[in-house]
């Protein structure tokens, strides 16, 4: 009996050896794989779908500049008891439009205004037309021979009674000067008739703030790598330094409710220099 009871361990301290190393192996794999897809999620490896989510994400940034269709997406109905100072027309309203091009000028403008009757409504559509409308009428009037090339469009979002209006604006002055993209937005609560600031927007979405930062941390030291690799090249890139305070969430000024509600959250550094770059960050 001896020399069966022998084979018997044998056998299963093979089978004990075979089990450890398949999960060193597969241990293994996961590692290689790891260290050359360090950014797709581990999820993914063991058939979680969280990844599909980070990829809608990215289209939405890829898709930013596309959003600006000069209309409203309302995505959620909003109470029937605006006052509005037009009865008759939408709450947001294209308070001018203009489309011309000479020698030394071309504009395509379409500036909105909240069709609100409050205060602070009336507030925000002095502030629109001082930051967009009065630089139209500039280009207007220039006789300069270095041709201007300026655009205004826009776009609004109405969710949970908030009104987003985020407007965006691209310059040119003369043939060897850079673009120039400035975005504004304006957020407005319908019910209480007052204009919502960004903690306003955090407490909606129940963000939790250190998180926030940590996300806008990383993914503005992303962007901040591709440049250094992109000046290396030789092009003139804005730099970024993600310990400066206006990337805490809490400090945001340029903040709407977008697509499906998400709150984006817009750095565009065109808006206090000549360039068109900006980061796009977006909260589910």
């Amino acid at each position: 009996m001896r020399p069966v009871i022998e084979k018997k361990k044998f056998r299963v301290i093979h089978v004990i050896y075979i089990v450890l190393i398949l999960i060193c192996v597969f241990a293994i794999g996961v590692g290689v794989y790891m260290q050359y897809f360090k950014d797709e999620k581990l999820g993914v490896i063991f058939g979680i779908s969280a990844e599909e989510n980070d990829e809608e994400i990215i289209t939405l940034k890829k898709d930013f500049l596309n959003i600006f269709t000069n209309d409203i997406n309302v995505l959620e109905e909003y109470p029937e008891n605006v006052n509005k100072l037009k009865s008759d027309a939408d709450l947001i309203v294209m308070a001018y439009s203009n489309q011309d091009e000479k020698d030394n000028f071309s504009i395509d403008i379409k500036i909105p205004y909240f069709n609100i009757s409050s205060e602070n409504a009336i507030k925000i559509n002095q502030e629109i037309r001082s930051v967009f409308r009065d630089k139209a009428e500039s280009v207007l009037k220039y006789n300069g021979t270095e041709k201007i090339v300026y655009n205004v469009k826009y776009k609004a979002y109405l969710k949970n009674e908030v009104l987003s209006l985020i407007i965006l604006s691209e310059l040119k002055e003369g043939n060897d000067s850079h673009q120039r993209i400035v975005i504004q937005s304006y957020n407005y609560n319908l019910k209480d008739n007052k204009i919502v600031s960004i903690n306003d927007l955090i407490k909606n979405k129940s963000l939790d703030v250190k998180s926030a930062n940590e996300k806008i941390k990383d993914e503005i030291d992303s962007a901040q790598e591709q440049n250094i690799k992109l000046k290396e090249l030789g092009y003139n890139v804005n730099v970024r330094d993600s310990k400066d305070s206006k990337y805490k969430i809490e400090n945001s000024e340029v903040y709407f409710v977008g697509e499906k509600g998400y709150l984006y959250v817009v750095y565009p550094y065109g808006n206090t220099e000549f360039t068109s770059e900006m980061d796009v960050i977006i909260f589910k």
